[in-house]
């Protein structure tokens, strides 16, 4: 009899160790998450790498026989600068690479070193030449591919101005009146 109920102890499977739910197994491991963040700056408030709207110099409107005509930058922004603010301190440079505007076949004006050209919008070859400088006494040419000095800092974030000069404009009545204008290439390196 014995070996009776224990067959039927093992057939109810509570002696001998068979179990009717199913072990759970875990497994586990991990997710890398990452992310490089490099230098980065805000030019006039914005983050924006291209197409970024430094400011106007306006010479303004004058009859074609002025002498020597001055204008300061009107910044994007607001104000008469332009406006970087990097991360951390991060080194940066700010350059003018140039001007659209080659030599046009009649030219007013002293051209200065480098030699920028305002160009009639309706006739390419008359031309009025400037120059750009970051002082206001007009003793510092700003030149090409070197880096523009800073106006001031304040709050961490860096300013810039730049002005405009005509000198040996017009002065005759042969200079075509009409609207002149070049383009100033300014980059951020950083």
């Amino acid at each position: 009899m014995k070996t009776h109920t224990l067959l039927l102890l093992c057939g109810s499977g509570l002696l001998c160790g068979i179990s009717g739910a199913q072990a759970v197994v875990t497994s586990s491991g991990t997710i890398n998450a990452t992310l490089v963040l490099t230098n980065g700056c805000l030019i006039n408030g914005s983050p924006s790498q291209d197409g970024i709207n430094f400011g106007t110099l306006n010479f303004g409107e004058h009859p074609a026989t002025f002498s020597t005509l001055t204008t300061v930058l009107s910044g994007a922004a607001g104000g008469n600068s332009f406006s970087i603010q990097c991360t951390s301190g991060a080194p940066y440079t700010v350059q003018v690479s140039g001007s659209t505007n080659a030599a046009p076949g009649t030219t007013v004006g002293t051209p200065g070193t480098p030699a920028r050209y305002l160009v009639n919008t309706t006739d390419a070859t008359q031309g009025v030449a400037y120059s750009i400088y970051s002082d206001t006494a007009f003793n510092n040419v700003i030149a090409n591919n070197a880096a523009v000095p800073k106006a001031s800092t304040t709050a961490g974030v860096d300013n810039y101005i730049v002005y405009g000069r005509i000198v040996g404009g017009g002065n005759s009545i042969t200079v075509k009146p009409g609207t002149y204008s070049d383009i100033i290439n300014v980059s951020v390196t950083y």
